[in-house]
């Protein structure tokens, strides 16, 4: 992995003490990351899912996308999920994508971090 993928996986076992972070090298110098558990707010029946992504060789002048969550992660209420969600693989495994692409980003800004905190907030909003 480069050092830049190693730090933000770092800064992510840091941001989220309570989750177990795994981080596979891809091979390129990136990661494959997945945070188990989070909480994926009130709208699912599930109280927690894995989000997992991939952190490319060209971060942090890369956007963190796309990520995934549990494929099973159903509403209470029982209504589809929406813009924003595909069925998807992550690492060869059934998952939801979550579509949350950062546009206009700024490397120095929109860190992994600050992008899994946005894309949390995002799913407790839906």
């Amino acid at each position: 992995m480069k050092v830049a993928v190693e730090e933000a996986v770092a800064e992510l076992r840091a941001a989220f003490p309570a989750a177990i972070i795994t981080a596979d090298d891809d091979g390129s110098g990136g990661a494959f990351v997945t945070l188990d558990p989070i909480d994926p707010g009130p709208a699912y029946t599930q109280g927690e899912t894995w989000l997992g992504f991939h952190v490319s060789h060209n971060y942090p002048d890369a956007d963190v996308y796309p990520l995934f969550v549990r494929a099973d992660l159903a509403r209470a209420d029982g209504g589809g999920h929406g813009q924003g969600f595909g069925v998807a693989e992550f690492q060869e495994q059934p998952a939801l994508q979550l579509s949350r692409r950062s546009n206009q980003r700024a490397a120095e800004f929109d860190t992994a971090v600050r992008k899994v905190h946005k894309v949390m907030e995002w799913l407790h909003t839906q």
